[in-house]
């Protein structure tokens, strides 16, 4: 999901569109189209600020043009999504086809993994017993 607050819109990404029908979705939005408004006002830490904003609930869209995932790659499509929003990339059909689900599984990986240079050994201090199970 994409909150924008100024708009007062909630834009749904769902890249397995038929796992969840519009009249099911509209059910499961239903709450949040409610909360976001009401978190707005009841967050705010003034008067001021809670002036700025409604009650009046937000709207939503599900886009029909998001690349379909295979069922296991949501979390892959939602950081793919979440990096080319932050970096200013856009999010193209063509780059997130399904053939290219496991390669960005396998990079994802690959950059968490080196991002935390020591976790491999940090996970293993409790478990010296088992250090050498997966080395040749």
């Amino acid at each position: 999901m994409w909150i924008s607050i100024p708009k007062r819109h909630i834009v749904v990404f769902d890249s397995i569109c038929s796992s969840i029908s519009p009249e099911k979705l509209d059910v499961v939005m239903e709450p949040f189209l409610y909360i976001v408004p009401y978190l707005l006002v009841e967050c705010t830490s003034s008067d001021e600020q809670r002036a700025q904003y409604s009650l009046k609930p937000f709207t939503y869209e599900r886009p029909t043009n998001i690349p379909l995932a295979r069922p296991g790659d949501c979390g892959v499509y939602t950081l793919k999504y979440i990096e080319c929003h932050a970096l200013g990339i856009e999010f193209s059909k063509p780059d997130f086809a399904k053939a290219n689900g496991k390669t960005m599984r396998d990079k994802m990986a690959v950059d968490i993994f080196q991002e935390l240079p020591d976790a491999h050994e940090f996970e293993n201090k409790d478990n010296d017993a088992n250090l050498g199970a997966y080395e040749g």
